[in-house]
């Protein structure tokens, strides 16, 4: 009843979070939020970055069950916009700051140390989520690569791969990969900067340990809101340009939208909303 009452309150002092038809959350005071839903798979993603990286993100207070769904109450980031609404405002100076950070960032979960050398999970070895693979349902784990591989391919075998997908598809998917813990959607909507520099990292539900090429492909799935951030990160990062093409591929065939093509205004997502939780 009194986190019920905070939310109703929170949304009257501070606005509501998010859409009116589809709210993150509500901010409960100055610096405090309840992101309501919140997937586990974020939250235990929040709490091992934190714990193992310098990386910018939320911090979590407490937590809570709320109407049969998980509340997370965190940090609230004052006076930050998403690098999508704050390109524009930026120095080039300050954009080449937020790449190289963004960059960094990057490495450093790229050092973590998995669980598993093949596993391809959520950070806790469990189930994934992404929208990339066409469900907003959990999936897997997977033991190894080509199973996560076979998977994404809507179980077509390797051996007919070429024939349904193209050679691009089958090459890559016949590849040895390394894994390493990925955020899994770095898109511009998603990184918050404040006076010049990454405030933090937010959205970490799509996290967890997955082929070594997954987060430079799943950045530029939704690339087009900003695609200069997107090129100026690419001459920072260890680029995959085989494994992107042959992503875009997948994409198109599965009928997603493509990082060349901005979603209509007019369609409903409202399976992969913007995130405007972290936003003020």
């Amino acid at each position: 009843m009194l986190l019920s009452f905070r939310i109703w309150l929170g949304d009257i002092v501070f606005g509501v979070l998010g859409s009116s038809s589809r709210p993150g959350g509500a901010r409960v005071c100055r610096r405090r939020l309840v992101k309501w839903p919140c997937k586990q798979n974020e939250l235990d993603a929040l709490l091992f970055v934190a714990a193992n990286t310098s990386i910018p993100v939320p911090k979590i207070y407490r937590t809570y069950q709320h109407h049969g769904e998980l509340a997370v109450e965190m940090e609230y980031l004052r006076g930050c916009k998403t690098v999508q609404d704050s390109w524009h405002e930026l120095t080039d100076l300050e954009k080449e700051t937020v790449a190289e950070q963004v960059a960094g960032y990057i490495e450093q979960l790229r050092a973590l140390k998995s669980p598993s050398e093949q596993k391809v999970s959520s950070t806790n070895g469990g189930q994934c989520r992404d929208i990339r693979v066409g469900t907003v349902k959990l999936f897997g784990p997977f033991e190894d690569v080509p199973t996560f591989h076979h998977f994404i391919r809507g179980g077509i075998p390797i051996e007919t791969t070429s024939t349904v997908f193209g050679d691009k598809v089958a090459k890559i998917h016949q590849r040895k990969y390394n894994i390493h813990f990925t955020h899994g959607d770095l898109a511009s909507l998603n990184i918050l900067v404040r006076n010049g520099e990454v405030a933090a990292i937010v959205d970490w539900e799509c996290a967890g340990w997955y082929p070594e090429y997954w987060e430079y492909t799943k950045a530029h799935y939704n690339s087009v809101y900003q695609p200069e951030f997107h090129r100026l990160l690419d001459q920072k990062v260890t680029r995959y340009d085989e494994e992107l093409a042959a992503e875009r591929m997948l994409w198109e065939r599965y009928d997603q939208f493509l990082d060349t093509d901005r979603p209509d205004d007019n369609c409903d997502y409202d399976d992969h909303p913007a995130p405007a939780s972290q936003q003020g």
